[in-house]
């Protein structure tokens, strides 16, 4: 299922008009973000200001080629879907934000989602930029991120 781009930026438009007006009424929420571009962390700053504890859960599988099969997963079950090259963009830029939002973050915990069914695990938890746990088998995505 492919979803115009029309219709994207008005839900784009909606989501920040979301996110604007929770922070302005100081009402707590939660959102999913792919954490792609940087409107997260200017949300974040937004909220922060505001008197808001910012948490961030973010969940990865152990390799790119697992994503893609996920995708694939969700469009066969009447989900929507994205080329593998918009995939890869998305996922190249999910990672090269990670290590900023383990900074910025006031409590962060990243998990591995790649067996199917069980609890994803977590690799990573930080508190106010300070790694507080790290998973002894960290894959490869995890420790380039950290640098």
């Amino acid at each position: 299922m492919n979803i115009r781009r029309t219709v994207r930026r008005h839900v784009n438009t909606l989501f920040e008009s979301f996110v604007r007006d929770h922070i302005s009424r100081r009402s707590s929420c939660a959102f999913e973000t792919t954490l792609r571009s940087g409107i997260t962390f200017d949300q974040t700053a937004r909220a922060r200001e505001a008197g808001f504890v910012i948490e961030l859960r973010y969940v990865a599988l152990r390799n790119f080629s697992m994503h893609v099969e996920r995708v694939k997963m969700r469009a066969d079950a009447g989900g929507h879907s994205a080329p593998e090259s918009v995939l890869r963009t998305i996922y190249t830029a999910s990672l090269r934000n990670l290590a900023r939002a383990i900074r910025e973050m006031d409590f962060m915990h990243v998990y591995d989602n790649s067996t199917w069914g069980v609890t994803p695990s977590v690799l990573l938890q930080a508190e106010s930029g300070e790694v507080v746990y790290l998973a002894e088998d960290i894959p490869d995505w995890l420790a380039i991120a950290l640098g």
